[in-house]
């Protein structure tokens, strides 16, 4: 009996130690702890009591970043999340563990701004174009850039600097102070400005393992070239000129011109030493300038041959000297990116009227061939681009317009119709003349027999000539449009001597 209560007091014992250690178990555990989560991409990486002793901790680590961009404060990672949390469980990481982990795994942030450049799809191509590139029209339509920058005036400056590459600065500010000018005889007035991208900046917080531009020139200069890893120097040379450092550098004037904004014209002054930026151009933005320009043209005399059959042939005399004259033309012109696209003439008045030379000759008949040269399009007219290099690419010919679309297009010289054909990536419906002198011209960029630039048949280039034909200089041989590759109505044209693209082509403002 005895022993039996010894084992009750016992069991009862052990039983009254579980309870009260449960007791205190159960008590200890039903404190609750304020504290935040952090979280990784959603998955927790531990719990600490303040969130603002791990801000203060990674400023205090950080002042490398902090005097590198200039700044106060340095973030948390964007992909880090910070969360208010009540919870049971005591076990809270030191602050030092938290910036270990995330040091190791995603870079810190500082304020600043993004700017996201959205490429408009070119709604001013032709029929052909838009064409040609639908398979491409959802990633011109999506392409996008994103530039990280610490402040809106930074971007406002690099973005000025920018445009002053494609203006003279007087008309730039003039444009932007709203400046009321009149041109009293020719010059050019600034009608609008803007770009055609679409451009937004959002106030956010930057990884600093991304480029961040911090410095006007730095970002201009990415601006201009963009990623383009083939930007260089160029250094002046004894008798370089801008023209001769574009030509070296497979790039044309205008395009050198744009890529260093300090030389404002073909004649600036350059000096031996200079370093100078060549390289392809590729403006990161399109910029768009409408202008309205007065300028007097010279309107070149024609040459006139006359047959004297009292005169040996081989005989010749000039009965008339030839006088240039002289045409007022006002002009509409927009430019993208610094090139000419579309151009129009509003008016033209002659000042002084073209004198004819009259030339005679011996003979009845003349030798086939032996005309001078005809210009191929109406006049008044705009050179848009000349021969060159543009954009990194050979520019054959030249680009003549103003004229308007459907405007007659003319046989440069007497010759044979050798090809009416239409180039999807090039030319678009286009015409090639053998000439008796052995040279070649070419005309691209004509419109179809149904006023359009929509590609079809080879024949529907044009109504008034076919292979084979023996063409007259001034002749019609077709229309003026904007078919194959281009970016406005304008005829392209060429002189080879020799079979296109077999021989050697020239400048054709030689010849005239």
């Amino acid at each position: 009996m005895k022993n039996r209560n010894i084992l009750w007091l016992c069991i009862a014992f052990i039983i009254s130690g579980v309870l009260t250690y449960s007791i205190k178990n159960t008590s200890k555990n039903t404190i609750p702890t304020e504290g935040y989560r952090v979280y990784l991409e959603g998955k927790s990486i531990g719990f600490i009591k303040s969130k603002d002793e791990l801000n203060k901790y990674i400023n205090t680590q950080q002042e490398r970043l902090k005097n590198q961009y200039k700044v106060d404060t340095i973030y948390i990672p964007n992909n880090i999340d910070i969360i208010k949390e009540i919870t049971y469980d005591n076990q809270i990481d030191s602050i030092t563990d938290i910036y270990n982990k995330i040091n190791e795994i995603s870079p810190f942030t500082i304020k600043g701004y993004q700017v996201v450049i959205t490429k408009k799809n070119d709604n001013e191509k032709s029929d052909e174009q838009q064409e040609d590139t639908e398979e491409h029209a959802d990633a011109i339509l999506n392409e996008t850039v994103k530039i990280n920058i610490l402040n809106k005036e930074l971007f406002a400056k690099s973005v000025e600097n920018v445009i002053l590459s494609f203006v003279d600065e007087k008309q730039f500010n003039a444009f932007a102070n709203e400046e009321t000018i009149e041109l009293q005889t020719t010059g050019e007035i600034i009608e609008n400005i803007y770009i055609e991208d679409d451009i937004i900046i959002k106030e956010t917080n930057i990884p600093v393992n991304e480029t961040i531009f911090t410095d006007e020139e730095a970002l201009t200069k990415y601006l201009v070239f963009g990623d383009n890893p083939k930007e260089e120097k160029y250094t002046v040379g004894k008798d370089d000129t801008i023209e001769k450092i574009a030509d070296k550098s497979s790039m044309s004037v205008n395009e050198l011109l744009i890529a260093n904004s300090d030389l404002r014209s073909a004649n600036s002054l350059i000096y031996l030493g200079q370093k100078i930026s060549v390289g392809r151009v590729s403006p990161v933005f399109t910029t768009v300038i409408e202008k309205h320009v007065v300028e007097d043209q010279t309107v070149k005399f024609k040459t006139v041959t006359q047959y004297d059959n009292s005169m040996y042939q081989g005989q010749s005399k000039t009965k008339q000297e030839g006088r240039n004259g002289k045409t007022r033309v006002t002009q509409k012109i927009k430019m993208i990116n610094g090139e000419i696209t579309q151009a129009y003439i509003v008016s033209s008045e002659e000042l002084v009227p073209a004198v004819n030379k009259i030339v005679v000759k011996g003979g009845k008949q003349a030798k086939r061939g032996d005309g001078a040269w005809s210009w191929p399009t109406n006049f008044p007219y705009i050179i848009s681009s000349r021969v060159g290099w543009r954009w990194g690419k050979p520019h054959r010919g030249i680009d003549i317009c103003g004229t308007g679309r459907g405007s007659p297009i003319y046989a440069a010289r007497e010759g044979e119709v050798v090809q009416i054909t239409y180039q999807s990536a090039g030319l678009g419906y286009m015409v090639t003349i053998k000439h008796d002198n052995g040279y070649y011209t070419q005309y691209g960029h004509m419109q179809n027999v149904k006023g359009n630039d929509r590609k079809g048949y080879e024949g529907s280039a044009t109504k008034y000539i076919k292979v084979g034909d023996r063409v007259r200089a001034h002749q019609v041989i077709g229309e003026m449009g904007s078919s194959g590759s281009s970016t406005g109505v304008h005829l392209h044209f060429e002189i080879w001597d020799g079979p296109p693209y077999q021989a050697t082509y020239f400048n054709p403002l030689l010849f005239y």
